[in-house]
């Protein structure tokens, strides 16, 4: 991951997530955890995106917090250590070849948000998949 080729505005949300996550108690950063502050955005960028895919924002960040609250938690001494979740890596990759493909110099916030749609085995992409997004590429071809 080459956190200089994330904008401003998705390298806050990407360490948004990492503080829910680190809030919440949870040792993992998943995609859930930016599939929340995603969603939680004041802009709406993801709600407009998902909307425009015809899925329902409202019933994603239901099925999402639904996941969030199923993670487990940790207290004590092994509190405050925070591990990135394989497929999270994975979805940084994806957001980075997704921006390429797309042309741009940049992984943006419509980038964050395809790959965490295209990562099919997380329960952040169930969650959007249950809520009438299409988990293909062309969710994140208009640009808001």
């Amino acid at each position: 991951m080459d956190f200089e080729k994330y904008t401003e505005r998705s390298r806050g949300f990407v360490q948004a997530a990492q503080i829910l996550a680190q809030q919440s108690g949870h040792q993992q950063f998943t995609p859930q955890h930016l599939l929340e502050v995603l969603l939680d955005d004041e802009d709406g960028i993801a709600v407009s995106l998902i909307a425009a895919a015809g899925g329902d924002a409202t019933k994603a960040r239901q099925n999402n917090e639904e996941a969030l609250a199923k993670l487990s938690k940790v207290e004590g001494s092994g509190a405050g250590q925070l591990y990135m979740e394989p497929e999270m890596a994975r979805l940084f990759e994806a957001s980075e070849q997704i921006a390429e493909k797309a042309g741009d110099s940049f992984v943006t916030v419509e980038c964050l948000l395809l790959a965490v749609a295209m990562a099919t085995s997380t329960p952040a992409a169930s969650a959007m998949k249950k809520a009438g997004v299409p988990l293909t590429p062309p969710v994140a071809v208009a640009k808001v």
